[in-house]
Parts: C-alpha cells; sequence; structure tokens
C-alpha cells in the first residue's frame, strides 16, 4: 500500500513540474468580434386611396344644400372621403435608392396598408395609386350627395413626399383620378381645338409626356383640399400647356363639360384652383411652373387669419416629366423664407413632434 502510494505522488508532483509526457490541452482560440450587418430598420406605412375630383364633388354638393357645414377633411369619419374612396385598388411606394413595396387590395372605405418600408432619415418616398384590376370604379352609392358615374381610373403618382422615419405612418393620401374629370374636360377641349384627344391618349407616353394636375389652395393637412374661391389665381409654365380647369353642376356649365361636371376655362385661372398641364412627348427637362395670385386685400390684416393678406404668396414649382398622371398640392399663403425674430422678442415654444404623420416639417 505505501508503495502505490508513493507512485501517486511522485506522478503528481512530475505534472505539477511540468516533468510530464502528456502535452496540456491548449485554450480555445479567440473569436472575432461579429461584423455582421444590423437588420434594416422598417415600418409600416397606412393611409386611404381616393379620388380628389370625386371629393370636390361631394364637398361641393353638400355645401350647395345649405345643410351643417361639416369639416371637408375629417379623417376617418369624413363622408366626402368615404364617397370618392377607391376599393380594391393597391398603393406602391417607391423612391430613389429604395425598395419598392406595394399594399394589398384597398378596403371599401379606401384603406391600404404596407408593411416591409425601409425607414430612411433622407430620402423619400412617393405613393403611386394602380387601379382595380376589375375594370371600372364603382363608388359606394348609399348616402352619396352626388351619385357618381362609374370612371376607369388610371395609375396615379401623389407628387407629395412620405418621409418614412417612425416605425407606424398613418393617414398617408394616395390619390387616383379617371376618365370623368379633368382629364376628359382636357381631352375634349383638345379636341375641339383641332387636336383628336382621349383621356387614355392624355396618359400614354407615346402622345404625350404626362399629365400633371394642381391643386391651388390654402395649405392644409390631410384630405381636406380647402376649397375657397381663387379666381385671382393665374399660372404659367416655361414648357408644355397649362389650362385652368373649372367646375359646375353637370349640365349647367359651359360645352364641354366632363361626366362629373369639370371644364377648361378659355382663361388662365378659374375659381377653385384646379390646373392640368399637358407636357410635350419625349420632355425630360425640368418644367417650372409659376401661380400667381392678383387679388390684393384692402384694410390692416386680420389676426385670427392664418393666411395672412392677399396677394398670397405662391412658391413656383418644378416638375420632373414622367409619363402618366400625378397630382401636386400646392400651398398658397405660405413661404419658405423664415421672418426676422426681434431680438427682444421671447424664445418661441419648441415645435411640436409630428413624426407621427410620415410627412416632411410644414415650412414656417
Amino acid at each position: 500500500m505505501m508503495a502505490r502510494h508513493l507512485t501517486i505522488a511522485f506522478m503528481v508532483a512530475a505534472a505539477l513540474s511540468g516533468c510530464s509526457d502528456v502535452e496540456p490541452i491548449p485554450p480555445p482560440p479567440v473569436q472575432p468580434p461579429s461584423t455582421g450587418v444590423l437588420p434594416e430598420r422598417q415600418s409600416t406605412v397606412s393611409g386611404v386611396v381616393y379620388d380628389p375630383e370625386a371629393f370636390f364633388v361631394q364637398f361641393v354638393t353638400y355645401s350647395a344644400m345649405g345643410e351643417e357645414p361639416i369639416p371637408p377633411g375629417l379623417f376617418p369619419k369624413s363622408p366626402f372621403l368615404l364617397y370618392s374612396a377607391i376599393p380594391d385598388a393597391r398603393v406602391r411606394l417607391s423612391g430613389a435608392g429604395l425598395s419598392s413595396v406595394s399594399s394589398g387590395a384597398s378596403s371599401f372605405e379606401g384603406a391600404w396598408l404596407t408593411t416591409g418600408v425601409a425607414m430612411s432619415d433622407s430620402a423619400p418616398y412617393l405613393a403611386e395609386a394602380l387601379p382595380p384590376e376589375d375594370g371600372p370604379v364603382a363608388f359606394f352609392p348609399e348616402g352619396a350627395f352626388f351619385p357618381l358615374p362609374p370612371a376607369k381610373h388610371y395609375a396615379t403618382t401623389s407628387v407629395r413626399p412620405i418621409q418614412v422615419q417612425v416605425n407606424n405612418c398613418r393617414s398617408q393620401a394616395a390619390v387616383m383620378v379617371g376618365n370623368t374629370g379633368a382629364l376628359d374636360a382636357v381631352a375634349r377641349h383638345l379636341t375641339a381645338a383641332g387636336t383628336p384627344t382621349t383621356p387614355d391618349d392624355l396618359v400614354n407616353p407615346a402622345k404625350t409626356g404626362g399629365v400633371v394636375l394642381f391643386w391651388v389652395h390654402p395649405g392644409s393637412l390631410f384630405f381636406d383640399f380647402m376649397y375657397e374661391p381663387m379666381e385671382s389665381v393665374v399660372g404659367e409654365t416655361s414648357a408644355g400647356t397649362l389650362l385652368a380647369v373649372d367646375w359646375a353642376p353637370p349640365g349647367e356649365g359651359p360645352p364641354g363639360q366632363s361626366p362629373l361636371g369639370f371644364f377648361v376655362t378659355p382663361g388662365s385661372g378659374g375659381s377653385i384652383g384646379y390646373y392640368a398641364l399637358v407636357l410635350p412627348r419625349g420632355l425630360t427637362t425640368p418644367v417650372k411652373v409659376t401661380f400667381k395670385d392678383t387679388l390684393v386685400s384692402p384694410g390692416p390684416p386680420d389676426p385670427e387669419d392664418p393666411y395672412g393678406l392677399r396677394p398670397w404668396p405662391i412658391e413656383p414649382i418644378t416638375v420632373q416629366p414622367h409619363a402618366g398622371v400625378s397630382v401636386q398640392r400646392v400651398f398658397a399663403g405660405f413661404t419658405s423664407t423664415p421672418k426676422p425674430r426681434d431680438p427682444l422678442d421671447p424664445p418661441p415654444m419648441p415645435p411640436e413632434d409630428e413624426s407621427w404623420r410620415c410627412l416632411p416639417p410644414e415650412r414656417e
């Protein structure tokens, strides 16, 4: 027993002194830190797709009834929005350097939703509304103030950027126009002037360089276009043909009315601030469009009027030609030139966080 204990003791001592012929197990190699790419920031973007011309007709028809006024843009309960919504449409979001994302079919109220939209702090998206695949749109008829005829709608780009910077981007507008409104009125006007034209021709890249429909009106947020008399506003363009479009109840306007009551005016302005720019085929250079308010307000300014005295400042618009039809809202009464602040005035309140709207900050 004593010899066995001595043998074990010698073996342990040899191992501790480094004299063993058994090599020690090396430590595991140090792994370099991971350099994998972080997941892309993504957002959910939702909103409503509707026909702005149908919205307008519902609004002015209801207003003519002399009923209690309804705020035109009361989302999501506005009847004007309900009766101009487009079901079974799809909305595609795209932007320079950004992956395009499309929604599923919109609901009967025009609601649409896209998921997996890459977030960006600089590059904006534009919304393109794609028409239903089952033919002309049949609007929701029950209770409508103006029964709308079925219309063939065209893929329409809303030229208002959507800056997706938050995880949930809500209440975005995607508008879509059809062949019963301004496009029909413009086609009738060009035909009467000697160039046979249809609404299909206006959005055909083989025949035109595209059509841009401008709504000029005081600034607003979502779907309330804030229709006010705009007879004093006139427009000019550096290229193409700029036509002023007006409206009257169907059958009560001049010849050339569309089924919804729109028509081209003979002058450079109209009462509703609506314009159609028809671009020549093959045009690729930017086009400058200017609108000028010619009305001069008498008397001192009204402190309750957020837009100030007339004439309203209207910034010029630069249009990048592209085929098809697009709609652009032009705000009157705002200017991007900040007013100098009196150093003796108290500092202004910090701006409210409105990033939930997923739109660029409103200009001062």
